[in-house]
């Protein structure tokens, strides 16, 4: 299937960010297989000093890329002893256009395993970012993020149990057996948030790597809903790992591994490949305005897909029948925005939506100049956004300050840019992430979400003032929300209802046609 680059518009940086996010978590579990971990001092083994591990990265059967990792000692500096690196290197290809994908963590710990510094960058095209933390108080770090655009400054807190990445290998299982389960808390250094993981042993069975044939035990392992599997040998290094999303990662050596970088350009088209597949057929699809789907292989819960929008029929047995309609822009009645307390954290600046930022500011009041109603400098925003911001596929971590310097990039850059001139201009408005059809398939999207008196979806990117039926929405959020979407990567499967259904024992007719 080819998707027209004209209409750009599905979130790359999501795939890649949840991506490498479970690749820097999953390369190692923790020796002590208790309840909890409690972060690097329970993690690491005080006669291990030294590691180099090296995995190829293949995408759906395909090689893309590599990790590798390295702890070491920095004799120099007991405040900074120990010292743990990743490497990442892929080569993806989104919608037909190839993308060389670098980043590295680095996390540093001081001689009682208690972590000090970290970092993390990424370098994608023309794009790179580096965030850089250093330890400030007890639960303190002060933080800085630079782009070639911006440079940001904040103060985060990291818990002591936290574990940033954790590629330890050798030391990590030696105590493991099935059965046994173990949760660790994690911090993404890239969506700067916290998440557990949760581990569980299966079962012990052979698996063949290269030319040699292992006993290994079998670990499941569950991140944000979503489930990885990973076989284990019985020295503790990870023999292989199968994500939900299509990636796997096996052990290798140095030269397997660049091997597997060269061989990349046969792998499948990322997007494509992550596509949720439709059955049944929308016609006419941005002009739908009611339409009844069936979401299986996900276990959403009843409230969880719930909006102005949608309504859910039935919930239960990962499976939910959903009813999802258009918006409908309502009209430019009164110039008095009242906002209800819960509302207003949608009017709040953030590292990545800079709304309070003097060069965002202006701009919102450059587009809203002379206009009163809410409705009004909604319809603005979206009309500059979507005319001046140039559609390009783009993988980054997005930041709308960055994208009002560059004027290009994907859905992501568009809604990000959008929600952060809304809320200076005195909206609510927050990032919607969701699903969205087109050409037989589902694509991964984003899109900003304004309040006008009521909530209001639209879309920049696909240059639509009101969305369309097919836009399903999952999650409302910045990053570290997004990183939710594991859960459904892989797993999520879509069918269009008819319109109307003739009872069968309780149960839906499943039909093709759709309402319109």
């Amino acid at each position: 299937m080819t998707v027209s680059r004209k209409h750009i518009r599905l979130v790359a940086f999501v795939f890649w960010v949840c991506m490498a996010s479970w690749l820097i978590r999953y390369e190692a579990f923790p020796e002590k297989f208790e309840s909890s971990l409690g972060g690097y001092e329970g993690l690491i083994s005080r006669d291990v000093l030294m590691l180099d591990s090296w995995m190829r990265i293949m995408f759906k059967g395909s090689p893309i890329g590599f990790s590798h990792s390295t702890m070491g000692i920095n004799e120099s500096d007991p405040a900074l002893r120990h010292v743990v690196k990743n490497h990442l290197t892929v080569r993806m290809k989104v919608m037909g256009l190839e993308q060389q994908i670098l980043a590295d963590t680095d996390a540093r710990l001081d001689d009682q395993y208690k972590l000090q510094q970290f970092a993390f960058s990424m370098t994608a095209k023309d794009y790179n970012i580096r965030i850089a933390a250093s330890r400030a108080g007890k639960d303190t770090f002060d933080l800085t993020m630079r782009t070639p655009y911006t440079k940001r400054s904040s103060t985060i807190t990291v818990p002591r149990d936290v574990v940033i990445y954790s590629p330890m290998t050798e030391m990590a299982v030696k105590k493991l057996r099935p059965g046994q389960k173990l949760t660790i808390r994690t911090l993404d250094p890239m969506s700067l948030s916290t998440a557990k993981i949760t581990f569980h042993a299966l079962r012990k069975e052979p698996i063949t790597v290269g030319d040699r044939t292992y006993t290994a035990t079998v670990l499941s392992s569950d991140y944000h809903g979503g489930k990885a599997l990973s076989w284990i040998d019985e020295s503790g290094i990870i023999l292989r790992q199968e994500t939900p999303f299509g990636w796997t990662m096996e052990k290798c050596t140095m030269e397997e591994a660049f091997e597997a970088l060269a061989e990349s350009d046969g792998a499948e088209d990322m997007l494509t490949g992550l596509a949720v597949r439709c059955d049944g057929s929308i016609p006419a699809s941005r002009s739908v305005k009611k339409l009844r789907l069936r979401l299986a292989g996900v276990d959403f819960g009843k409230h969880e897909l719930l909006s102005e929008r949608q309504t859910v029929e039935h919930s239960g047995d990962d499976e939910t029948v959903l009813s999802v309609t258009a918006d409908q822009l309502p009209g430019s009645e009164s110039a008095e925005l009242h906002i209800a307390d819960d509302d207003r954290e949608f009017l709040r600046s953030s590292l990545s939506i800079q709304c309070d930022h003097s060069d965002i500011i202006a701009q919102a009041e450059r587009i809203t100049d002379g206009l009163d109603d809410p409705v009004s400098k909604a319809t603005a925003i979206y009309n500059w956004v979507n005319r001046n911001v140039v559609k390009e596929i783009t993988v980054s971590l997005p930041s709308a300050l960055d994208v009002l310097r560059t004027m290009k990039g994907d859905c992501n850059e568009h809604t990000y840019l959008y929600v952060a001139l809304a809320r200076a201009a005195g909206l609510p408005a927050r990032v919607t992430v969701g699903l969205a059809y087109q050409d037989g398939a589902f694509y991964y999207h984003a899109w900003p979400t304004v309040y006008v008196g009521e909530w209001h979806e639209m879309d920049p990117t696909w240059g639509q003032e009101s969305v369309d039926a097919t836009h399903i929405a999952i999650i409302q959020g910045e990053l570290a929300s997004q990183l939710e979407l594991v859960k459904v990567m892989g797993r999520l499967r879509i069918q269009v209802l008819p319109a109307k259904e003739e009872s069968n024992n309780g149960k839906a007719n499943r039909g093709d046609k759709t309402e319109r």
